[in-house]
C-alpha cells in the first residue's frame, strides 16, 4: 500500500455578512479584529444639510452590517455571533451565505485606505448617461434630483444649477 504524504488544507478565508447591533458597527470591527478576524466596514462621505449649513460626515455604506472574514472549516461562527456589537450572522437556511470574494474585493478596490469609498472620475463618468436621473449627494446642492439631458459633467451641473435657482424662486 502507497501511503500519500501528509500535505496540510489549504484553507481558504471566505467573506460573510454580519448584522450589526444598532450603531455599534465600530464596536463590532474592534472586537472582532482583536479575536483576529479580517473585517471591512465600507464607509462613505455624504453631505448634510442643517439649516443653511452643510455638514460632511462618514458613514457606513450599509447601514448595520459589515463583513467577515472567516474559515469555513473551522466554522467559529457561535465566536462571530457572541462578539460585542455583533447581533448574527446573515444565513440563508442554516448555514452563513457566502459573500462572493469578488464582491467584497471590487469594493475594497474602491475604498482609500480608511475604507471611505471614493468614486474616481472616470467611475463617475462612466455611470452618466443621457436621461438618467442623477441625485447631487455632496456640496451645497446636496438633495437635488435631476435628469441628466446629455452625459457630461459640465451639462450636468449647469441643468442642476438652473433646477436648484426655480426651486429657490
Amino acid at each position: 500500500m502507497i501511503e500519500k504524504p501528509y500535505t496540510e488544507a489549504m484553507h481558504e478565508l471566505r467573506w460573510y455578512l454580519v448584522q450589526c447591533k444598532p450603531n455599534a458597527a465600530q464596536i463590532a470591527v474592534r472586537n472582532l479584529e482583536n479575536q483576529s478576524f479580517g473585517t471591512f466596514l465600507p464607509l462613505q462621505e455624504i453631505t448634510k444639510r442643517k439649516g443653511k449649513i452643510f455638514q460632511r460626515q462618514i458613514r457606513p455604506l450599509f447601514p448595520g452590517y459589515l463583513f467577515v472574514q472567516i474559515d469555513p472549516d473551522q466554522g467559529p461562527w457561535r465566536q462571530v455571533n457572541s462578539t460585542r456589537g455583533i447581533a448574527r450572522l446573515v444565513r440563508l437556511g442554516a448555514e452563513p451565505s457566502v459573500v462572493p470574494n469578488e464582491i467584497v474585493e471590487a469594493l475594497m478596490a474602491r475604498c482609500d485606505k480608511q475604507s471611505i469609498l471614493r468614486q474616481t472620475s472616470e467611475t463617475q463618468s462612466s455611470q452618466l448617461h443621457t436621461g438618467n436621473q442623477a441625485k447631487v449627494t455632496q456640496g451645497p446642492f446636496s438633495g437635488l434630483l435631476q435628469q441628466s439631458a446629455t452625459s457630461s459633467p459640465t451639462t450636468v451641473l449647469i441643468s442642476s444649477l438652473k433646477l436648484w435657482v426655480r426651486q429657490q424662486k
